[in-house]
């Protein structure tokens, strides 16, 4: 029979039994945990050589292996998602990215290569996602630098989010005020965003820019664009135009404008002249819808439909010019029964 004083011999020998067998495991841990640490690192380095040599291949083959005794190294699936790209296997390099990206996500190497991916296989809305991470990520970083937020800027206008890009041209003026560029491209993005709410805003920018620089002859062509749609203030509209064009003769855009403002001053004749010059320097939808509009009021029908189907080869769907055409075919057509 086992006296207390015995039981407390054992259990205190077997305390010391278990202590020592933990600390035996945790070292054995520790020491494992080291061999996969260091076989890690050298398959790592091998990828990297053979990166060096210019052999993708190898390389993929290394950084695999690396990978099987280091799951979570940012680093290793990085390489494998470049090297996957080199190899034309993108599917396998997304993959790899995204990883990467998930187990360092301040990293921006592999949302710059992502969206070079993207951006080759024409996923042009995935593309600017990764831009716009790397973007912000910038602006966080330079709060003061306006480039970013143009950079922004410009992405969120591609992507048709007025919205948003007007935000980030509003903070390059609280950074520089006095930017007549910012607020001709504000004034523009304005009328994108809302075209009736945003025309005021738009105009009070646009004089602004040019009470800054008299010259800015973007700021003079759309505010007497303006003025044109409108129907009023002519006179002005015809001399900032003018002016605009004093300093981009053949800018074609220049020359739809001043073209316009004559077409609403019922100088029809004049107005094509315009119209016609303006299209030998720049094919666009408008000037073509403007040809169209200003045939039509000269009575040549057939010349009106030509243009405006012109103009939608250049940008399909518009709603308005297809109602026009459909329109006078209409005419044509009960004329013919007649």
């Amino acid at each position: 029979m086992l006296k207390l004083e015995h039981f407390k011999i054992f259990s205190g020998f077997g305390v010391l039994c278990f202590i020592f067998l933990c600390s035996s495991q945790t070292e054995a841990f520790i020491f494992q945990d080291r061999i996969s640490v260091s076989k890690s690192i050298a398959h790592y380095a091998m990828g990297q050589i053979y990166d060096l040599l210019g052999l993708p291949n190898r390389a993929v083959m290394e950084f695999e292996k690396a990978a099987q005794f280091d799951e979570a190294s940012y680093l290793i699936h990085l390489r494998l998602g470049a090297d996957y790209a080199r190899l034309d296997m993108l599917a396998k390099s997304e993959e790899e990215l995204k990883i990467a990206s998930k187990y360092n996500p301040d990293d921006l190497q592999s949302h710059y290569l992502l969206a070079l991916i993207y951006s080759t296989q024409k996923e042009y809305e995935k593309a600017a996602t990764e831009y716009e991470i790397i973007l912000k990520s910038f602006s966080k970083v330079e709060p003061q630098n306006i480039e970013i937020y143009g950079y922004l800027g410009q992405l969120y206008y591609s992507q048709k989010k007025y919205d948003q890009a007007v935000k980030q041209f509003e903070k390059i003026l609280e950074l520089e005020p006095d930017n007549a560029d910012v607020m001709y491209l504000l004034g523009s993005l304005y009328l994108e965003a809302d075209e009736r709410k945003g025309k005021i805003r738009a105009i009070e920018l646009l004089k602004k820019s040019i009470e800054i620089n008299p010259e800015h002859d973007g700021s003079l062509n759309t505010l007497g664009y303006l003025y044109a749609q409108e129907g009023e203030h002519f006179d002005e509209a015809m001399s900032l135009i003018s002016r605009a064009l004093k300093i981009s003769p053949d800018n074609g855009a220049y020359l739809d404008s001043l073209g316009w403002v004559y077409y609403q001053k019922k100088k029809y004749r004049k107005a094509l002249e315009l119209f016609i010059r303006a299209d030998k320097t720049l094919k666009d939808p408008v000037i073509y819808d403007h040809m169209g509009d200003t045939y039509h009021k000269l009575g040549e029908i057939d010349n009106a439909i030509k243009y405006w189907e012109l103009s939608l080869e250049l940008f399909p769907g518009q709603k308005e010019i297809i109602n026009k055409i459909n329109s006078l075919k209409n005419i044509q057509a009960k004329q013919v029964k007649e």
